[in-house]
């Protein structure tokens, strides 16, 4: 069997590896499709491998590919003393299971920002005992386009964004569990120094000292999502100053309330999710805000829970406040699930509600 194998890779002429034969950049870009742990392993393979890894431009550091985080943080640091410092990174995605010292997430992320780092995913947990800022050199990366940060706290304390993010390249920001720093006014503005973002998504993500504004002001953002999980989660309105959005997603619990400063003319995408709700006014009058912003949407999607809100809203006589009309709207999907409990007549009446200041009929809903 071993014979047959080492056959396989040869020409049959003599005993030539084949694949070592391929010029490097075709090897690593091969070796790119590994978690770095196995990229690494190729180096017993010959004289001709030896070094070769050191030369990778992706990184993919995952702590479950190790029997113990110890042996993780150390293999950590060894790729980044050993690979060739000469070299771009390209990408690092780095999950760690559990606790990460705040030296090596520090030692990552300094390596990222001083190798013209375009990727980075951090996805890993903290304990602190005070707050803490990621290196200021990561947060003003001007070769960076795209970031994904989730720091879960064990502790009261906080992981902080600064009050401004410079990131003059960013296309693409995911945040979940870190907290936006706040102006002497009480607002928080990260987001408007990043000129090219794109893609915004936030999710369990709080404002310093209980500040209670998210001023999310960006004149390219096209697409943004917020996420939660948690009815108590701690709530803040925000404003919305993006004229060129065209997709608006909520999903989780209804938690913020929303107001936008523009009429968002480019809308075309917009998606109530909420997964659950508790306070029932509270959850009527924040899905009003949002129906309100959605005025310019050109498709819509509702999950069964908020159609619920809005046929609690209408049998409690709370429709005062009317619904916008909806004159851009060409489709509406309703995300029907059995745990809602709506009979389909219900369901109707409450479309019919929602619709009633808008040229788009019933017969224009779909039901899933």
């Amino acid at each position: 069997m071993k014979r047959r194998q080492r056959e396989s890779v040869r020409d049959g002429k003599g005993d030539r590896d084949r694949i070592s034969d391929l010029p490097d950049c075709v090897l690593l870009h091969i070796m790119a499709f590994l978690d770095t742990r196995y990229a690494v392993q190729t180096c017993v393979l010959s004289k001709r491998w030896k070094d070769l890894w050191k030369h990778l431009t992706n990184l993919s550091l995952h702590s479950d590919d190790f029997r113990n985080l110890r042996i993780f943080n150390k293999f950590v640091s060894c790729i980044l003393s050993s690979r060739d410092g000469s070299i771009s990174v390209h990408d690092i995605d780095f999950v760690h299971d559990g606790c990460t010292s705040i030296r090596l997430l520090n030692r990552v992320t300094k390596y990222a920002a001083s190798h013209n780092i375009q990727e980075l995913t951090i996805n890993t947990e903290l304990n602190l005992k005070q707050d803490f800022e990621l290196p200021h050199s990561i947060l003003s990366c001007r070769s960076l386009t795209y970031l994904d940060l989730s720091i879960e706290n064990n502790s009261a304390r906080d992981v902080k964004l600064p009050k401004s993010l410079e990131l003059p390249a960013l296309k693409c920001l995911y945040l979940t569990f870190v907290t936006f720093s706040t102006s002497d006014n009480g607002c928080a503005e990260p987001f408007s120094k990043c000129k090219v973002l794109n893609t915004l998504a936030i999710e369990l993500c709080s404002l310093q000292n209980d500040a209670k504004l998210l001023c999310i002001n960006n004149s390219n953002l096209s697409s943004l999502t917020f996420g939660t999980s948690y009815a108590k989660e701690e709530s803040y309105k925000v404003s919305l100053c993006t004229p060129k959005l065209s997709s608006l997603t909520t999903n989780g619990y209804p938690v913020h309330e929303i107001s936008s400063t523009c009429n968002l003319p480019f809308l075309e995408e917009g998606n109530i999710l909420f997964n659950y709700f508790d306070d029932f006014p509270k959850s009527g009058s924040l899905l009003i805000g949002w129906l309100k912003v959605f005025a310019n949407v050109t498709r819509m999607r509702l999950s069964s829970r908020a159609l619920k809100i809005i046929n609690d809203l209408s049998n409690h006589g709370s429709m005062s406040i009317q619904p916008p009309c909806f004159v851009k709207m060409k489709s509406l999907t309703v995300e029907m699930y059995s745990y809602a409990h709506l009979p389909t007549d219900e369901v109707r009446k409450t479309v019919e509600c929602l619709l009633q200041n808008s040229p788009l009929t019933i017969d224009g809903v779909i039901n899933i």
